[in-house]
């Protein structure tokens, strides 16, 4: 039963992980997150996911600070620095052996990333992280963990073949039929 419940919780937090990319805004976006890292908090402790669920722990501090970057302190550039050091160290708290590795790289990874305003290399940057999680879920046997993490695997090259390498091409013959037709 107690393993349902936390598979329950995981699959729950897929859901609202799914709805946050369907947010319009940022903010709800990230509150979305915030929601879903929460239930993955609980699902992987009791899946006994020590290392994941200390890092979606710190995903949610994250989130809500990102969150708030309209305010002088949540723009501060110390944020980063700040959460890659936790990040480290809730790695190191956390520690279940050489598979903790594939966590905290991701997290770290993925750190950057968000904090990043650039989105190309924000997109680029998102298709590490799900495949060092993808492989810790795997060990651990979390359904919502592995759906989540496709989800957003594809999601990223989504993104990147519609922003980075699509839409260029689709510009590109908007300008040859343009020259073409001076």
């Amino acid at each position: 039963m107690f393993g349902f419940v936390a598979q329950l919780l995981g699959i729950l937090a897929l859901v609202f992980m799914i709805l946050s990319y369907q947010q319009k805004v940022r903010v709800g976006l990230l509150r979305m997150q915030i929601l879903s890292n929460g239930l993955f908090v609980v699902s992987y402790f009791m899946l006994g996911a020590v290392s994941m669920a200390v890092m979606c722990l710190i995903n949610v501090v994250r989130s809500f600070v990102f969150s708030k970057s309209d305010t002088k302190w949540g723009k501060s550039p110390i944020w980063l620095y700040v959460f890659l050091a936790v990040s480290l160290i809730g790695g190191i708290v956390s520690w279940e052996g050489p598979i903790s590795l594939l966590v905290i790289a991701a997290t770290l990874i993925l750190t950057v990333a968000l904090y990043s305003k650039n989105l190309r290399f924000m997109r680029r940057m998102f298709l590490l992280p799900p495949l060092f999680y993808i492989s810790y879920n795997l060990l651990n046997r979390s359904i919502g963990g592995i759906g989540s993490d496709v989800f957003c695997l594809v999601s990223a090259v989504i993104a990147i073949w519609r922003f980075d390498m699509h839409k260029p091409v689709e510009e590109a013959k908007k300008e040859e039929l343009i020259q073409e037709t001076e």
